[in-house]
């Protein structure tokens, strides 16, 4: 007998640990990462019964009739609108989070250390405590992590990849020549592309450079020193500067940070956390500039590529977007995605959301334009779902049982 499907499990629930591994090409039975053993999911736990159900705050009757007497009372109102997504742009820089917020942040997981759901800084610490914590007997391997995982300006940890690997190649092709295999500490290549980099210092002594004070012009200054007895052990030099080279990141996956509403509260303008936007100093310096702009451009008559290329301008702002999903029984599911994500992963969140997950559907455009199979290979940005959109969700045949809602019980029971 075929067995049954394990049920998902939401950003609140609590999660068993992922097994660990890294794709180095390295022996076999070495350096295995292990398992972090005190991972813990900050969110609340769903409340269980003894029966092990989970038990939803108010019956899930209650919670379909609540929802149309909301869209009927919307109904009557023809000022609000709940098949649009309306938000501000500004961003806020409260400290708290406010409660017209469309969502609280964004939240990731790691499936190499655990299954926690944590804001991405928060995450930087704990993977670099993870990388200390378990690396402490493998030197080697513990500063390639480093440098990998640790640096987030990915220019400067490439030019300092290619900085390491110049100084180990130069002692292995030139292993008679002194001068190959000192580095000066206050070379001003060494300071701008080398120091700066957690993990960097540690990889040179890992594969034998020591720390030595040596005459250079006429004064002790600090040198990191190749000994000439560890010659013997250019074939290991290698081998470890191939495994930097092919090292991969530790992965964070974009948490869809699920939240089921009801038609009042998805009628309501919202705006979107800071996290959502891309700012550079310099779109801050151009932001009068751009104002100019588009009143200069309301004056003149744009051909169709003048008005996509402003528009693919507007849509790089953004790194993120919020997609509504609007059902029959007019409950609203919003899951977070990247903007460079497909309509496929969004129709993937969709069907594992749903009660029925093996009955067809469809998600359309509030104007009634649908999608067709090539548009599920094109991204979010492409479709122009950035960085906000309602999609209606409709089944074919369009009928709903009476029993149940469309949604999950374990996402029912995020209805507030």
């Amino acid at each position: 007998m075929k067995a049954p499907p394990q049920p998902r499990l939401w950003p609140n629930q609590a999660r068993p640990l992922a097994p660990v591994g890294l794709n180095l090409p390295m022996k076999p039975n070495k350096r295995r990462l292990q398992p972090w053993p005190d991972l813990r999911v900050k969110r609340p736990p769903l409340a269980l019964s003894t029966s092990g159900t989970i038990l939803v705050f108010s019956s899930l009757a209650a919670i379909k009739s609540r929802a149309r007497k909301e869209m009927e009372a919307e109904k009557k109102n023809m000022d609000h609108n709940i098949d649009s997504f309306s938000y501000s742009q500004e961003e806020n820089t409260s400290a708290e989070v406010p409660s017209q917020l469309a969502t609280s942040g964004i939240f990731f997981q790691c499936p190499m250390i655990g299954l926690e759901v944590l804001p991405q800084e928060e995450w930087h610490i704990k993977i670099e405590e993870f990388i200390k914590e378990q690396m402490k007997d493998d030197p080697i391997l513990q500063s390639i992590l480093l440098i990998q995982n640790c640096n987030h300006n990915r220019t400067k940890v490439e030019e300092c990849i290619k900085l390491l690997v110049t100084y180990a190649e130069n002692i292995i092709r030139n292993k008679d020549e002194e001068k190959y295999r000192k580095v000066r500490l206050t070379n001003k290549t060494f300071v701008e592309k080398v120091l700066p980099i957690k993990g960097a210092i540690e990889f040179l002594e890992s594969i034998g450079f020591v720390k030595k004070r040596l005459m250079y012009q006429e004064q002790e200054e600090d040198f990191l020193v190749f000994p000439e007895e560890c010659l013997s052990n250019l074939a290991s030099v290698q081998t470890t500067v191939d495994d930097l080279q092919s090292a991969e990141r530790i992965q964070l996956v974009l948490d869809r940070n699920a939240q089921v509403l009801l038609p009042s509260q998805a009628s309501k303008q919202v705006s979107l956390p800071p996290e959502f936007f891309i700012v550079s100093t310099a779109e801050i310096k151009a932001e009068y500039q751009k104002r100019t702009e588009k009143l200069e451009s309301e004056m003149i008559l744009k051909t169709k590529n003048m008005r996509m290329k402003e528009q693919n301008r507007y849509k790089s702002n953004y790194k993120y977007c919020l997609i509504r999903v609007k059902f029959p029984d007019c409950l609203i599911l919003q899951g977070t995605f990247s903007v460079n994500e497909h309509l496929s992963d969004v129709l993937e969140f969709v069907k594992e959301s749903v009660f029925d997950e093996e009955r067809p559907f469809k998600l359309i455009l509030p104007s009634g334009s649908t999608f067709s199979s090539e548009h599920e290979n094109m991204t979010l940005s492409e479709l122009n779902l950035v960085p906000t959109t309602v999609l209606l969700f409709t089944n074919d045949p369009p009928e709903n049982n009476e029993e149940h809602p469309y949604l999950k019980d374990e996402l029912m029971a995020l209805v507030q």
